[in-house]
């Protein structure tokens, strides 16, 4: 996987409580591994578009016991496709989503939309996609490297916290959203 969801989770700092919205969930690697962090008081919402992926991550998590994963169908390049209320969690988390989205930045307004003043946005992303596909290109674009990112969250008005090594083939940038 070249990634550790578990590790990457413990640098994202989210503690025991907080709500935290993986967007573009997928197979929900993220979402388990915050629902462990966030613990019973905490609520974890994977909102993906592949119904029978949220179907198969909403079962896991029952079956491991992980009551506070909750799954939502949404769309995260539509204005109000996540269906949740504004200012609604503590974290949003994007993990190896934006490399595939039609248009980043509707994706990250909508980020900010869900997001508490002060809430975090995590994003794990990859450097290399060969390991995928062979090829450096995949699905709608290339592999964004940090430095564009970076630009991208801060164009959408996110300030920049910190980087982490996210793995062999990631990196890992921190944001937050203005308390204003």
């Amino acid at each position: 996987m070249f990634t550790d969801p578990k590790k990457n989770v413990l640098e994202f700092g989210f503690i025991p409580g907080q709500r935290v919205v993986d967007l573009g969930s997928g197979a929900g690697h993220y979402s388990l591994a915050l629902s462990q962090a966030l613990g019973e008081a905490g609520k974890v919402v994977a909102v993906d578009l592949d119904k029978p992926l949220l179907s198969r991550l909403k079962n896991e998590s029952k079956e491991l016991g992980q009551t506070n994963v909750d799954v939502l169908d949404g769309n995260i390049e539509k204005s109000g496709g996540v269906k949740l209320r504004d200012a609604y969690a503590d974290g949003v988390v994007f993990s190896n989503i934006l490399f595939q989205l039609n248009s980043i930045p509707t994706a990250l307004d909508e980020a900010k939309r869900v997001l508490k003043p002060g809430g975090k946005a995590c994003v794990v992303e990859w450097t290399d996609l060969t390991v995928l596909t062979g090829k450096k290109d995949y699905l709608q674009g290339k592999a964004i490297p940090e430095v564009d990112t970076k630009k991208f969250f801060e164009k959408a008005g996110f300030v920049f916290e910190r980087s982490f090594n996210a793995g062999e083939k990631h990196h890992g940038l921190i944001f937050k959203k203005p308390l204003q």
